[in-house]
């Protein structure tokens, strides 16, 4: 549990600071015979050193720069994507105290894949499948997934989502009086996604994860209510 509270505060520090901004030295160097050179401050002593995302290193004279602006520099590899298909997998943890009906205190592993269509920058809605393996019983569960991005600039793009739908209860069963069934499946949260090559990029997520489930033995039934904090980790494009 300590390394997943330390992940989850990485996490909200991270995407904290996308939100609120830091200072930088990416600069745009406007120089005095009219050009333009976008990229990261390495040196301003007597020289003023820039690195720009080729990795090209330029030297200039302090005499040859008229301004210096600071600002949060786009990768020009990076294409955010404003409409269009968008496909997530992501899988991590699904972390907190719970207890099964025989008293065992389960852990999880979760995995899904989702596939759907983004109409703007706050709202992209697609259809999940996956599977959340407990240490008593395992789902398939389908959801409808709905996100949406916080901001559309730069290469680290803050985001929230929301899920519902079915867990299809997976269990393999031994024993011929008990029957497990599935049950209702929500989850909400925040991640960052970090781009490097167009709108591909690696995903970080976390929040909460809601999963009923249901016991049969001897035609009683029981439910079962699975709460965690979910941590992810994936791709995207």
């Amino acid at each position: 549990m300590k390394l997943l509270f330390t992940l989850f505060t990485f996490l909200i520090a991270g995407w904290l600071s996308v939100v609120f901004g830091q200072q930088t030295k990416e600069v745009s160097m406007h120089l005095k015979n009219g050009s333009i050179i976008r990229g990261r401050l390495l040196e301003s002593g007597a020289t003023y050193q820039l690195e720009t995302y080729d990795k090209s290193i330029w030297v200039f004279q302090k005499e040859e720069v008229d301004t210096l602006t600071f600002e949060k520099l786009v990768n020009p590899n990076i294409r955010y994507k404003k409409q269009g298909f968008v496909h997530y997998t992501e899988l991590g943890p699904l972390a907190m105290s719970n207890r099964a009906s025989n008293g065992v205190t389960t852990s999880a592993f979760s995995f899904q894949t989702t596939n759907g269509y983004k109409f703007g920058q706050w709202i992209y809605t697609g259809l999940g499948i996956g599977a959340d393996l407990y240490a008593v019983q395992t789902f398939v569960p389908v959801v409808l997934s709905l996100r949406g991005d916080f901001t559309d600039k730069g290469s680290k793009i803050p985001f929230y989502f929301l899920e519902g739908g079915y867990g299809f209860n997976a269990t393999s069963n031994d024993v011929d009086s008990v029957r497990f069934g599935g049950g209702a499946t929500f989850s909400a949260g925040i991640g960052l996604k970090i781009l490097f090559s167009g709108n591909t990029g690696f995903t970080i997520a976390a929040g909460y994860r809601f999963q009923r489930s249901s016991v049969t033995q001897a035609s009683l039934e029981k439910l079962e209510d699975f709460n965690r904090l979910t941590l992810r980790a994936g791709f995207s494009f």
